[in-house]
C-alpha cells in the first residue's frame, strides 16, 4: 500500500467535493548517510515541567503526522522523524521515537522504538521507496503495547516481554525532525502534527487523517500545522479553552540550514 501519491501540494487527498486545504509543511535538509548530519535541522518544541500535554511516564498517547518520503529518507538509523525523552538514554523505555529499519527488496520498514523494551525494529510499512510520497505515520501506547500505524493501517505491535511492562517515557524537548542524542536528523517533510493523550485506534486515525482539525477535537493536546510560511516559530494550533500553546521553533547549526517552507500533504478541510 503507498501513500498519497503525486508531487507536494497534489490534490490527491481530497474527494467528495470537499474544499482542498492544502497548506504549508516543513522540509528538513539534506542527510549524510550513517546519522551524521552536520545541519541538524529541525523543529524543537519545549514543555514546561508539570504540564501534561506532552504524554509521559506511562500514560496513555498518539503521536501522528504526515511526512513526504524521498526515496533517502528510508535510511536505516539515519531518519529520525521524531523523538522525545532524556539523552543520554538509561535504556529503561524511557524514550519516545519513530525512526527505519532496513528496506526488504523496494518496501521500506519503520522502527518503532523507546529506547529498549518496546523497540519492534524493521518492520514492513507497506510502502515503496522506489516513489516520492506523502505517507502518514502513528505511533500509540495504550498501556500494554506500542503500536504503529502506516496510513491507517497497523504494521508493528510490541508488548513487553521482560518483567517491566510500562513505559516510563521521560520529561525532554520534542524534535521533530531528528533525534540530537544519536545525531539523526529526518530528510523529508512533515506535515499536521499531532499529539493526543489517548491511544487511537485504526478507525480514529483513518477518521481524520486526511483531513486538518479543528483544535478543539477530545484529547487533542498539541497540533503544529505548519501553514505559516515564513519566519521560524511554528504555532500550536489546538483551540481548546484554558490550553496553553507549545510553539515550534525551526532550527539548526546555523540559519542558512533551517528548515524551510514548502507545500503540505493535500488535505481536505474537516
Amino acid at each position: 500500500m503507498g501513500g498519497v501519491g503525486g508531487l507536494p501540494g497534489g490534490t490527491g487527498g481530497a474527494g467528495g467535493g470537499s474544499t482542498n486545504c492544502v497548506g504549508k509543511a516543513i522540509s528538513f535538509n539534506a542527510n549524510i548517510p550513517g546519522g551524521a548530519d552536520p545541519a541538524k535541522a529541525r523543529v524543537e518544541i519545549t514543555f514546561a515541567a508539570g504540564s501534561t500535554d506532552l504524554p509521559l511516564g506511562n500514560s496513555n498517547r498518539t503521536i501522528e503526522f504526515w511526512a513526504y518520503m524521498l526515496t533517502s529518507s528510508w535510511m536505516a538509523n539515519g531518519n529520525t522523524t521524531f523523538f522525545y525523552g532524556p539523552y543520554p538514554s538509561a535504556r529503561t523505555a524511557d524514550g519516545f521515537g519513530l525512526d527505519f529499519g532496513s528496506n526488504m527488496g523496494n518496501i521500506g520498514t519503520i522502527d518503532p522504538f523507546t529506547n529498549n523494551i518496546f523497540d519492534n525494529d524493521n518492520q514492513p510499512s507497506g510502502v515503496t521507496t522506489t516513489t516520492p510520497q506523502w505517507v502518514h505515520f502513528a505511533m500509540t501506547w495504550d498501556g500494554s503495547a506500542v503500536r504503529a500505524f502506516v496510513n491507517g493501517i497497523e504494521k508493528s505491535t510490541k508488548m513487553s516481554a521482560v518483567a517491566q511492562k510500562t513505559l516510563m517515557t521521560g520529561l525532554s524537548v520534542l524534535t521533530i525532525g531528528g533525534y540530537p542524542g544519536e545525531g539523526a536528523y529526518f530528510n523529508g517533510y512533515v506535515d499536521e502534527f499531532r499529539i493526543w493523550n489517548v491511544a487511537r485506534t485504526a478507525t480514529e486515525i483513518m477518521s481524520t487523517m486526511n483531513h486538518t482539525l479543528v483544535g478543539n477535537e477530545a484529547g487533542l493536546t498539541g497540533y503544529w500545522k505548519f501553514d505559516e510560511g515564513m519566519g521560524t516559530t511554528a504555532a500550536d494550533a489546538v483551540t481548546t479553552a484554558g490550553h496553553t500553546g507549545h510553539p515550534g521553533t525551526l532550527m539548526a547549526t546555523s540559519a542558512a540550514n533551517n528548515p524551510t517552507w514548502v507545500a503540505g500533504a493535500p488535505l481536505t478541510c474537516p
